[in-house]
């Protein structure tokens, strides 16, 4: 874990805060020696992965439209 002092979190919180995601936590000295510990959330606005859209649309349309269905469809959006 790596430590900083107050004076970098105030004037590079940038490099402090992605520290802290990298390590998992980082550690914040005073000039009295006391320590604090800052952590990343890992609640649920923290996108950890994502999900598979092409399976997803595979399983919701498992055969591809035929294409005189699809020329249907066009005349109609075309309003023929």
């Amino acid at each position: 874990m790596k430590t900083f002092t107050v004076r970098e979190l105030d004037r590079q919180p940038k490099v402090v805060l992605d520290a802290c995601d990298r390590d998992g936590a980082v550690q914040i000295r005073r000039r009295n020696g006391r320590t604090y510990t800052i952590r990343p959330d890992a609640g649920p606005d923290r996108i950890t992965s994502i999900p598979d859209f092409r399976a997803r649309v595979a399983k919701i349309f498992p055969r591809p439209i035929p294409a005189a269905q699809s020329r249907l469809v066009d005349k109609l959006l075309a309003g023929e």
